[in-house]
Order: C-alpha cells, then structure tokens, then sequence
C-alpha cells in the first residue's frame, strides 16, 4: 500500500471510529484516546491529523456528504427529472438515518453541539447550508424540466424541505418507534403537492437495498 493510500486508509478508520463512538456511547466519549484505540491507533495519530475535535468534526462532517452523495448517484440520480431528484435525496437522507448509524451520530454530534452552545454549531451551520445549496439546485433543475412549478422558490423550498429532513431525524433519535417510513410517504406527498407541476408524475423508486446496507 502507498504512503498516501495509508494516510486516507488511517483518516478513514478515525473518522468512523468517531462516528461509532459517537452513536454508540455519545458524546462524552469522544476522546482522542478512545477515538485512537476504537480505530487501532494511537491517541496521537488522532490528534496529530485533525489536531482538534473542531478538525475531527470538519473531517467527519466532509466525508457523510461525500458518502451521501455517492450513495444518491448510485441511485441514478443525474438522470431524473428534478422533481424525481428531490425526492430522491429526501429517500437517500431518510435511508441512511433508518438504516445506518452514521447519521444518527451526526445528529447526536449535532444536538450536543446545540446544547453546549459550542462553537461547532458553526460547522454545521456550513454544513446544512451545503445541503440547502443542492436542494436548491435541484428545484432549480426541476423549474426547467417542468416538473416542478415555475414560482417555485428554489431557495425557499430548499429551506423547508431541508428543515423537514432535520426534523425527522431528530425525532427518530428522540422516539425510536418514530415511523420513517410513513414519515417518508407523507413528506413526499407534502413535496409533490406544494411544488410538483402535475405536468409531469413523479416515478414511484426503490432504494438500492445494498447501497444500504444495515450497520
């Protein structure tokens, strides 16, 4: 294996150790020593690569959007209509939240960072804002094929929908009977009504169970 191969493989290891931990234990054992034996280093190459848990953070917060926009190509989704890709991504979200634990600890990550008024709020305030960015992108998408209505606000649905996502997942970690699946069909009926264009029927899709794997 190349020197950088084992850099990422080693950055790799640390960021889902964190996100293990995270979802597993919570936040207060986020350490750089727990983090280091979780993953099968040291305390020191934790700390040595991200120097901070504000850079651990930003690390981990990186490399879901990187995974969560993988697993929404793997579903298709630049061949779909706008509207189609919006409900798509709303899919993926709530897929990864039900099925994976990586989510659920960002949303763990994400409500500590709230309640201690941390100054990580800040990451994730960046973070939603990159998510918001391509919500808009795809109404936008959706206003030019038609499938979406023409006075639609992009940045505004955006905004709605985003908070929806949020919402969800926040409830599920609070009620773990919380029923995403009836949670999912009502949001999508919610998205075509306010801004579908009727012009164009949305497709009725199913995830790729393997992209999903439980964890």
């Amino acid at each position: 294996m190349k020197q950088h191969e084992r850099r990422k493989q080693s950055s790799d290891k640390l960021i889902q150790a964190c996100l293990d931990i995270a979802s597993e234990q919570g936040v207060s054992a986020l350490t750089f020593d727990n983090i280091g034996e979780k993953a099968g280093y040291s305390r020191n190459l934790a700390f040595q690569k991200f120097g901070s848990k504000g850079g651990l953070l930003e690390a981990v917060i990186e490399h879901l959007h990187v995974v969560m926009t993988e697993r929404r190509r793997s579903q298709d989704a630049e061949h779909l209509s706008g509207l189609d890709a919006l409900l798509l991504y709303c899919d993926v979200h709530i897929a990864a939240v039900e099925k994976t634990a990586d989510m659920r600890a960002y949303f763990v990550l994400m409500s500590e960072a709230i309640a201690a008024m941390s100054e990580m709020r800040d990451q994730f305030v960046a973070s939603h804002k990159r998510s918001a960015a391509e919500i808009t992108r795809l109404v936008k998408l959706g206003r030019e094929d038609g499938s979406i209505r023409s006075d639609t606000s992009a940045e505004m649905a955006a905004q709605l929908i985003g908070t929806q996502l949020i919402g969800l997942s926040a409830q599920s970690l609070i009620e773990p009977a919380f029923n995403l699946r009836k949670a999912r069909k009502e949001l999508h009926h919610l998205i075509v009504t306010a801004y579908g264009s009727g012009d164009r029927p949305p497709m009725v899709r199913r995830l790729n169970s393997v992209a999903f794997a439980r964890r």
